[in-house]
């Protein structure tokens, strides 16, 4: 029978990036090279929009979500999705979760966080811990602490990989000597990198993490001004606004999203991608269109011709 010619008319091809994941480090823990942050829920007029973003996020393919213990608010929104579209199985949940502490009130157990976790998102388990450690000197039995309250957590199955966020090179070495004694290995580490950061994690971080098969989860891949909705039509110019300081790599930018066909916020997310060992940047969006933008980027590759301008660009 000839459909009516008011029916919808049907979607051509698979959605953006549909079935393209890769192997959180050593793990056996597939996602997509593009990691949904939930930071930027706080600037959205009603929670109903941070379910359209979760919605589009999974039809573009996406299922990697990070939440952390800071904002209570989007982990219930990320739980209440998760239950109504009866999609756990098919999201990893990555948890920034603050590693145990002393307060004036008492001992902070690691433990105690994660159970609020998993109430908040109504789940289970988490699919990958990462202990927050900012603000934790080096030494002081921090870091072997936090991975003894991790190791009950992994046995108990209620965590299924941890990472760590807020550590320095000293700290991987620590963690990488606690794992020969049978702690938890560290196998994700988030850290601030991109184009207009890229201090922290270049360097002797890097150098660590590669022979370790560590997977670096950026943040700040993105800058949040390139995710602003544009001032003019078209693509040219935006990246020149937000780097009006560093006018090579605003003009680099801009050039190689031409050439790339991609947006400049989707070029500095394949740039830091391309990046040894990151394997999924983690971006907070908060408008339905910055999906559209970054999810190409997810699967697209810049030539190394492209890579190295923005390189040298960024390095003066």
């Amino acid at each position: 029978m000839r459909s009516h010619p008011s029916a919808p008319l049907p979607e051509v091809g698979p959605p953006v990036a549909r079935g393209a994941r890769v192997p959180l480090g050593r793990t056996e823990i597939g996602v997509l090279p593009f990691g949904l942050g939930t930071g930027g829920f706080d600037r959205l007029a009603e929670p109903r929009a941070g379910t359209v973003l979760l919605d589009r996020y999974a039809q573009t393919g996406g299922n990697l979500v990070h939440v952390s213990d800071r904002d209570t608010a989007a982990a219930e929104l990320v739980g209440d999705w998760i239950r109504s579209r009866g999609v756990r199985d098919d999201i990893v949940i990555s948890a920034r979760i603050g590693a145990p502490r002393m307060t004036r009130e008492g001992a902070v157990r690691l433990a105690d966080g994660v159970e609020r976790m998993l109430s908040r998102l109504d789940v289970d388990h988490l699919d990958v811990l990462v202990l927050d450690a900012s603000g934790q000197e080096s030494g002081g039995g921090h870091l072997e602490a936090a991975l003894a309250d991790a190791e009950r957590l992994v046995a108990g199955g209620v965590v299924r990989a941890v990472g760590a966020h807020g550590i320095d090179a000293a700290q991987m070495l620590e963690a990488r000597v606690f794992a020969s004694t049978g702690y938890p290995r560290l196998d994700v580490l988030e850290v601030p990198f991109g184009l207009g950061d890229r201090g922290v994690y270049e360097g002797e971080m890097q150098r660590l993490a590669l022979p370790q098969e560590i997977a670096v989860m950026p943040i700040h891949a993105v800058p949040r001004g390139l995710l602003a909705p544009p001032q003019s039509p078209g693509r040219q110019g935006r990246a020149a606004r937000l780097f009006h300081w560093r006018g090579k790599l605003a003009r680099a930018l801009d050039s190689v999203s031409h050439e790339a066909g991609l947006t400049p916020a989707a070029t500095a997310f394949a740039w830091a991608r391309a990046q040894p060992g990151v394997v999924a940047p983690i971006v907070n969006v908060f408008a339905a269109h910055q999906i559209d933008d970054l999810a190409p980027a997810a699967t697209a590759d810049l030539t190394r011709a492209q890579t190295a301008r923005l390189d040298r660009a960024a390095s003066r």
